[in-house]
């Protein structure tokens, strides 16, 4: 038997947004544990979400009594694979329908690959619904059981019932994550987590210390006028496959694609721990031009890079309704005129003399430039 009125208190939580469940796990975690102690006999869940995301294209969260609740990523490719072609979710969320099937069926094995993988498992029935948002944009959730007879007609009332509830859950969950993913892969992390956080006027952010990075493409100007736009975007994206990963497994943060480089931070908060953030900007530049050697890329591709460090404004500066999220300050220019000191001095890497004994090698002084805006000749360390 279903226990109604536990079923009616799962929707009033759900509606009230699942308090105070603070992340997806939690909330599928007490609705899945909440329907099986309702007498709904549910052996696995399966969530199903499109993302807006440069990489993933979907999510998968998957509950079981014994697991709990586990997460699985689709790449951009998903939606064009056997695997979810050869699947009832294509049909579920285009048509917008129900799909059951029982499992102990032999004619429905056959329809779907799932059906027949889980039935391998010992399932006995199957339902997969529509979780459709306010917007009409459809996403799906499926149900399985492993009881004898598959899911009493009231189990299946149950489900449906809560199918709605689920629905505005999903979508004000996806929202979040969305902006989050849309905000971290247009303006950073960081900064996007503090747009998140509500910083979003002219003049709002923060002094902040960091080691700082510029970087761009030798020879850009020739590479351009050689090859097509396409082909320059391509050789670029390459490129900043290869180099963009060891800045973010060092701790920095791209804050800007600048055309043919770009434009890093490694904050610290002490002074004492500058040494180690120019550390490891210097071991994300070498790191990315020894794999950026090792790639297709590599051999039309190579950069030039700065490091400097210091104090300055990280936030919000722009006009009317248009802002953009960045650095500003002396620092963040003198690793600008650093970079075109590289280019004069033809050298690949070069840092200032503040973050030179910080460097993961050994630097040799390279020369001396007058920098624009800066009193006299500027020392400029090679490394």
């Amino acid at each position: 038997m279903i226990d109604k009125k536990a079923i009616d208190a799962l929707c009033a939580w759900m509606i009230d947004g699942a308090r105070p469940s603070a992340n997806a796990r939690d909330i599928i975690e007490g609705i899945c544990r909440r329907l099986t102690a309702a007498g709904v006999p549910i052996g696995r869940f399966a969530l199903f979400i499109n993302t807006l995301h440069p990489n993933v294209a979907g999510r998968r969260f998957a509950w079981t009594p014994e697991e709990g609740v586990t997460l699985r990523e689709g790449g951009l490719g998903l939606f064009t694979m056997d695997e979810y072609v050869n699947n009832p979710l294509p049909l579920v969320t285009s048509k917008q329908v129900t799909l059951r099937r029982r499992l102990t069926d032999p004619d429905a094995l056959s329809e779907y690959v799932i059906l027949g993988e889980l039935a391998a498992e010992g399932f006995t029935d199957y339902l997969a619904q529509p979780l459709i948002f306010t917007t009409g944009e459809t996403h799906a959730a499926t149900f399985s059981t492993k009881a004898e007879h598959g899911f009493p007609e009231e189990a299946i009332a149950a489900i449906e019932h809560i199918r709605r509830p689920l629905a505005r859950l999903v979508e004000a969950y996806l929202l979040r994550l969305n902006a989050a993913s849309i905000l971290s892969a247009y303006v950073g992390r960081n900064s996007g987590d503090q747009v998140l956080a509500g910083k979003v006027h002219r003049g709002d952010g923060e002094e902040i210390k960091a080691a700082i990075l510029f970087t761009d493409l030798v020879g850009f100007t020739a590479l351009s006028n050689r090859h097509s736009g396409p082909e320059i975007v391509t050789l670029l994206n390459d490129a900043f496959d290869v180099m963009v990963p060891p800045v973010e497994e060092r701790g920095g943060e791209i804050l800007k694609f600048l055309g043919d480089g770009f434009f890093a931070i490694f904050p610290y908060r002490r002074e004492e721990d500058v040494a180690g953030a120019v550390k490891a900007a210097s071991e994300a530049v070498m790191e990315g031009e020894a794999r950026l050697a090792e790639s297709e890329a590599g051999k039309t591709a190579g950069f030039r890079s700065a490091i400097h460090a210091g104090r300055f404004h990280y936030g919000n500066i722009g006009g009317a309704n248009r802002l953009d999220f960045t650095a500003i300050g002396r620092p963040v220019n003198y690793t600008a005129r650093l970079l075109s000191a590289a280019s004069a001095l033809a050298q690949k890497r070069v840092a200032s003399a503040e973050t030179a004994p910080h460097l993961c090698v050994p630097p040799t002084l390279a020369g001396e430039v007058p920098f624009k805006g800066f009193d006299g000749p500027q020392k400029v360390f090679a490394y």
